[in-house]
């Protein structure tokens, strides 16, 4: 899908059986084959105009997350666009998956931080 927008598509993602089959496709980057809270961007030469999470930020606990989101804004270009796609606890409090170790965070409001078209 990012490849339709994009030249370039770095790859993060922990099990490195799921981006075996993206190694030498045209338009993939980097792959990293480690976790978001082990990702460090800093080894890379690059900088991201986009940096797009589905369905992976609530693996990661308050803290990392935060700290991840940071590493995130030190490497996004100017006018760049960090896209966080993740389901929302309307419970009114954040629920906790024993099964997968996830977390469904809780947003008060409408959960819209702001909204980009690309």
């Amino acid at each position: 899908m990012l490849l339709s927008i994009a030249t370039t598509v770095d790859i993060v993602e922990p099990i490195a059986k799921f981006s075996a089959a993206l190694i030498n496709k045209p338009g993939i980057g980097n792959i990293f084959n480690v976790g978001l809270e082990s990702w460090d961007p800093n080894h890379s030469d690059v900088a991201y105009d986009l940096i797009w999470n589905q369905w992976c930020l609530g693996h990661l606990t308050d803290e990392q997350l935060v700290v991840y989101l940071e590493k995130c804004g030190r490497v996004l270009n100017e006018g760049g666009h960090v896209i966080v796609k993740e389901n929302m606890s309307s419970s009114g409090e954040d629920i906790f998956d024993e099964l997968d170790s996830s977390v469904t965070r809780y947003v008060s409001g409408n959960g819209v931080c702001g909204t980009t078209l690309i």
